[in-house]
């Protein structure tokens, strides 16, 4: 119990201090270091051999995916983005273009509901994940809804962690149900994570990782 309270303290002050670092940039500054990671995770051969992802659609100072959609939609790649819903539900559903969006709550852009184009989790190669703040054995700490966490134990793709150079941390607090990621990307290089197996306890996630 000591444990677990003192991980949710930690997680809560890397959240403050590193939205507060993130919020800070200039749109200029996002704009460079997105084209640079979108670079290099544009190059990896799991993106090369993909036909099928899913990514978030970027808000308040993310690593700005929207062009990085447009690219692989250019590229005859099915993209699919996540629609929400109560209690930490979360589906990708298809789009044909970066017009299919508009804001919903908490200022999100996504796609209307349509149960037809919702794209089974197995189908997907891969999943862009964001977060607040990753190590580099693939720990995440996301925005706290749980979203990821919940989709995530649903596939099988390969799970790329995206960030900024400065959001990669010494070490994340991790919790059995905690889900690690394979790769993280950011504007200075392709970090690669080796995991024995699914979850962060052993149990249902991804976990016991070693670094490369």
């Amino acid at each position: 119990m000591e444990r677990s309270l003192q991980n949710i303290m930690t997680k809560q002050n890397l959240r403050h201090d590193l939205r507060h670092q993130r919020n800070a940039m200039v749109s200029l500054t996002v704009e460079e270091k997105s084209e640079l990671a979108f670079y290099r995770l544009s190059h990896l051969p799991e993106y090369q051999s993909a036909s099928c992802i899913a990514c978030y659609v970027s808000i308040k100072n993310e690593m700005d995916t929207q062009a990085f959609i447009q690219k692989a939609l250019g590229e005859g790649k099915q993209v699919g983005v996540p629609v929400t819903k109560p209690g930490g539900i979360m589906n990708f559903q298809t789009i044909a273009e970066l017009g299919d969006l508009q804001p919903v709550h908490f200022g999100l852009l996504e796609p209307s509901a349509d149960s037809k184009k919702v794209i089974l989790p197995e189908t997907f190669d891969w999943v862009i994940v964001p977060g607040i703040a990753f190590d580099r054995c693939g720990h995440r700490v996301g925005s706290g809804g749980g979203y990821y966490d919940r989709f995530m134990a649903q596939t099988e793709a390969v799970w790329i962690g995206l960030a900024y150079a400065f959001q990669i941390v010494d070490q994340v607090p991790v919790e059995p149900h905690d889900l690690a990621m394979d790769v993280i990307v950011t504007e200075d290089e392709v970090i690669r994570c080796l995991r024995n197996s699914r979850g962060a306890g052993g149990q249902g996630g991804r976990g016991d990782c070693h670094c490369l």
